[in-house]
């Protein structure tokens, strides 16, 4: 068996990864550049692989160091989480949420600081981003957020919101593009989501075109797909190319004039609602009443503004 890289670079190696930039990951990791740079070299030559090259003033990951790179902040992710149980195996007032990576991502998580710091400072969250759908007999979880078209009758469950998808952009990305019509938008790089096969997939541009365009539209065959919403919402931050994004999951960004939507009411609805599941038993945690009653008002709230955009 080939022995293991140093466990340093394999760990700068994964922070580097993320930013593409040896600068930002030295200031990350509070060390200097040069010992990224020194660092990065040790763990090629370890395993005889290219594992980025540079582009301009970044690098990029080469198809081997893309897939390493995964794997590597997987286990790097699991160390973390086995860190993060022990901390908090040791503390009573803890809530155990699980959700979808992007409904955590992008819906739970920015609402999750205002009921922390509002209404329940005292109490812990381990937080739990995983396509899994876990055993409440066998496994710690006190609230599960996912996407269903059913629910094992053995939990408790309530549909939180059936969300819909619409056109999303940066705004630098309409600059010098002329967008009038639904149409227009087959001119600007397309991005797609692709959740196959475990769920139903969002709508895609091809239905969209057909719904909202008045004449055939043929899609560009060069598109980028991602199999993870909020991995394609990134792209699009980033002003990489233009998406039918979750509503959910944009609000705040479309209001604070991060993103835009040149279409705003041209919406399509997904096939099955986000639902919050649990046991009985949840409700003798502290605070777990409470934060049931907080995802409540969550979902009359974003039911207000799909009222108001419908």
């Amino acid at each position: 068996m080939a022995d293991l890289p140093p466990l340093r670079a394999l760990q700068i190696f994964e922070t580097v990864g993320h930013s593409q930039n040896i600068q930002d990951a030295a200031r990350r990791l509070g060390i200097s550049a040069g010992a990224v740079s020194q660092q990065l070299q040790l763990l090629e030559q370890h395993l005889k692989a290219a594992l980025f090259f540079k582009e301009g003033r970044r690098l990029q990951l080469t198809a081997a160091g893309i897939d390493f790179h995964q794997r590597t902040t997987e286990a790097f992710e699991l160390l973390r989480d086995a860190q993060t149980q022990l901390m908090l195996d040791q503390q009573q007032r803890t809530l155990h949420l699980s959700a979808l990576p992007s409904f955590l991502n992008d819906w739970l998580v920015p609402r999750l600081r205002s009921w922390q710091a509002e209404q329940a400072p005292a109490i812990g969250l381990h937080l739990h981003g995983s396509h899994h759908e876990p055993d409440y007999a066998n496994e710690r979880i006190d609230f599960r957020f996912t996407y269903a078209q059913s629910v094992p009758q053995s939990l408790h469950w309530v549909a939180l919101f059936t969300d819909e998808v619409l056109p999303v952009c940066h705004p630098d990305l309409l600059q010098n593009q002329l967008v009038r019509q639904p149409k227009d938008l087959a001119q600007l790089p397309l991005i797609n989501v692709d959740w196959q096969p475990r769920f139903s997939s969002p709508p895609t541009w091809s239905e969209w075109f057909k719904h909202y365009a008045t004449e055939q539209i043929e899609i560009p065959a060069a598109t980028q797909s991602f199999s993870l919403s909020h991995q394609a919402l990134d792209a699009v931050r980033q002003g990489i190319g233009i998406m039918l994004a979750q509503r959910s999951y944009i609000e705040q960004d479309l209001q604070a004039g991060l993103l835009c939507a040149p279409f705003s009411h041209a919406s399509l609805p997904l096939a099955w609602p986000y639902v919050m599941t649990w046991q009985p038993s949840v409700f003798n945690k502290p605070h777990a009443r409470d934060f049931h009653r907080f995802i409540l008002q969550q979902k009359a709230a974003v039911e207000y503004v799909y009222k108001t955009n419908g």
